[in-house]
């Protein structure tokens, strides 16, 4: 965040440390959010890309989970205002790998022709998401994770 920093210039007033207090409470309190990457499959995109979501922190640690926000990527949201999600679990020989999908369907959005096939018709846009092992909370997405992601997407 560029500017976001409160300069408070030193006085003697009691002002000056209710304003100090009012500062540090406001910071201590507030989110933090962070941008992971995910993969992406809009209805009006020819082929899924790469992006960021949004997601949330529960605390200032290493080990915190994050929450994410994926109404921050996908489209329509008067049409659709729900999003859902599902787990995938995915094994690769001794590897095991876990992603939450993210997706809205609806009959009045958009047909997605990227998850779309045969008489099969997917409406609305669908993201994807990697879960970490450890913490049980979304992490950035590897370059072999777009791979699985495509995988899990079309099957």
């Amino acid at each position: 965040m560029v500017n976001t920093r409160t300069y408070i210039l030193p006085t003697s007033s009691a002002s000056y440390l209710n304003s100090l207090f009012v500062f540090y409470s406001h910071h201590l309190n507030q989110t933090l959010e962070f941008h992971v990457r995910c993969r992406l499959y809009s209805a009006s995109w020819s082929r899924p890309r790469q992006v960021t979501m949004l997601t949330q922190c529960s605390d200032r640690s290493r080990n915190a989970k994050r929450f994410p926000i994926p109404e921050s990527l996908l489209n329509d949201a008067s049409v659709q205002p729900y999003v859902h999600n599902c787990f995938v679990t995915l094994h690769e020989g001794r590897r095991i790998y876990q992603f939450c999908i993210f997706f809205k369907r609806h009959c009045h959005l958009r047909i997605n022709t990227l998850l779309s096939s045969g008489d099969n018709v997917f409406r609305g846009d669908a993201a994807i998401t990697r879960v970490g092992t450890s913490a049980g909370s979304v992490v950035n997405m590897r370059a072999r994770d777009n791979a699985l992601a495509d995988f899990i997407m079309y099957k």
